[in-house]
């Protein structure tokens, strides 16, 4: 597998990539992002998340334990409520961040824990005693489920310690065996996902509501949308020689990358303006948001989004920047547009906002005064700067709300990634041709300023005043009777 920074970077699969890394930070950080990405097979959803454990800090816990208890807050059964000196007795070490995976055919047992068979049946001293599963062995990491609708569907009790877990932060995992008392363990994890919407048994939302609503950001991934990143990805596709590695420096990219975004976790997050809190109070009311983990996720995004730049202070540009991965699976593709100009206009705090807003302008400005393209930004790498106005926000929309949106939109759309415009060709909105699920093309979203207007030729007049022949050839002049 290529390394995490040797992955061709292009527009449809930006917004995952902004998703990963804000998710790794946040778990640097004590608070994990849950990541969902949908999108047709074969786009790299699986790769490039399996790609980016290699960016998860390595972890100090204490020593040996299986549940990665953290030395300052020790939570499993066999270290929970020691002292500081107890636990220094027992040692510390460093080790990976746990990456562990999930499959739609995992049993109950091995993922929220079991009856520790060796240790039952050893012939020296028996004893009865948990073994822990997956999720309670990947505390502190991430838990990666792919095809994750089919789990919902086939799995229900999985998708129920899911739920457990993915609740609050830290989440619950609840172990429960005959014959042994019940453990409830805390459990921190992130847990990362991928589905096909358009393969049986269809979009995680449609299938349980309940848990896509737990995931923090949604991403649509979508094709390459030039041959130059087709030609991309094929360069990394070389036979490996017989006595090494196929590509010499393979995974610097991604280790300069990692060290970036721990030096950032070890920063203090910047907090949200007051106008900006509200902001998003006025966004959860006025959409009518299922949860509050929607505008819960919105801040942590932002905020992490920012951290990620360098940024001192959250500002609007942040809130805008991580907007679609937060509500692209929590409101319809038109409530999402509206949403999204409501936040670019302030609110109803437009003069607070506002005053926000042109600060970072004037900090984005050149030497001419003049506010460009800023281009790329931040440890994410993928994460558009201020390139001011609707057009650009517009462009990141139809990105955002593609074909993998659960069918939502009435139009299925081929258009490139989050950040990036729309490119012609075979299966996109702007050569006209089919989308990739075979339907007609044509984007959910347009400017409303680049629709053609229609309107009568002439002033409305009442039937009663019009000549009958008007009312069969109603593309002649209106003829009034005498």
């Amino acid at each position: 597998m290529r390394a995490y920074g040797e992955l061709v970077a292009h527009a449809g699969n930006e917004g995952l990539r902004q998703a990963v890394e804000l998710s790794v930070l946040g778990i640097a950080k004590g608070y994990p992002l849950h990541l969902h990405a949908e999108g047709l097979r074969g786009t790299g959803k699986t790769t490039i998340l399996r790609a980016a454990r290699a960016l998860l800090p390595p972890m100090l816990r204490i020593r040996g334990c299986l549940y990665n208890c953290d030395p300052r807050a020790p939570h499993c059964p066999a270290h929970r409520g020691l002292t500081p000196a107890e636990v220094l007795k027992l040692g510390t070490e460093w080790v990976p961040t746990p990456f562990l995976e999930i499959s739609p055919s995992a049993k109950i047992g091995t993922v929220v824990g079991s009856i520790d068979l060796g240790r039952l049946a050893s012939a020296g001293t028996p004893e009865a005693a948990l073994l822990p599963g997956t999720l309670a062995q990947a505390h502190r990491g991430v838990v990666f489920v792919d095809e994750i609708n089919r789990l919902a569907d086939t799995s229900p009790e999985l998708a129920d310690a899911l739920l457990d877990v993915m609740g609050t932060k830290p989440g619950r995992l609840q172990i429960e065996e005959t014959g042994l008392p019940r453990v409830e363990l805390t459990c921190r994890v992130g847990v990362w996902a991928a589905s096909n919407p358009d393969e049986e048994p269809g979009p995680l939302a449609d299938i349980r509501r309940q848990l896509a609503d737990r995931f923090d950001l949604s991403v649509a991934m979508h094709r390459p949308g030039s041959p130059e990143d087709v030609v991309g990805v094929l360069a990394g596709d070389e036979f490996a020689a017989a006595t090494g590695p196929s590509l010499a420096g393979a995974g610097e990219p991604t280790a300069g990358l990692a060290r970036q975004l721990r030096m950032r976790a070890g920063v203090e997050a910047p907090s949200l303006p007051e106008p900006l809190r509200r902001l998003l109070g006025e966004i959860y009311c006025t959409y009518q948001l299922e949860s509050l983990r929607g505008v819960q996720a919105w801040h942590a995004a932002a905020r992490l989004q920012a951290l990620a730049e360098g940024a001192e202070a959250v500002g609007l540009r942040h809130l805008l920047a991580v907007a679609p991965s937060v509500l692209r699976h929590r409101l319809e593709p038109e409530d999402l547009a509206r949403a999204l100009a409501h936040v670019e206009r302030g609110g109803h705090a437009e003069g607070e906002v506002a005053e926000l807003a042109g600060a970072e302008v004037l900090a984005a400005a050149g030497p001419d005064g003049r506010v460009g393209d800023c281009g790329s930004v931040g440890a994410a790498g993928g994460v558009s700067g201020a390139r001011g106005g609707w057009q650009d926000l517009l462009s990141r929309l139809r990105g955002a709300v593609g074909p993998a949106d659960r069918g939502r939109a009435r139009g299925s759309s081929g258009v490139g990634g989050p950040a990036g415009g729309c490119t012609a060709g075979p299966g996109s909105s702007g050569s006209g041709g089919p989308g990739p699920r075979g339907g007609g093309g044509g984007s959910a979203l347009a400017d409303p300023s680049d629709l053609p207007l229609f309107a009568p030729p002439f002033r409305a007049q009442s039937l009663g005043s019009l000549d009958p022949d008007a009312w069969l050839h109603p593309g002649s002049a209106p003829r009034t009777r005498p």
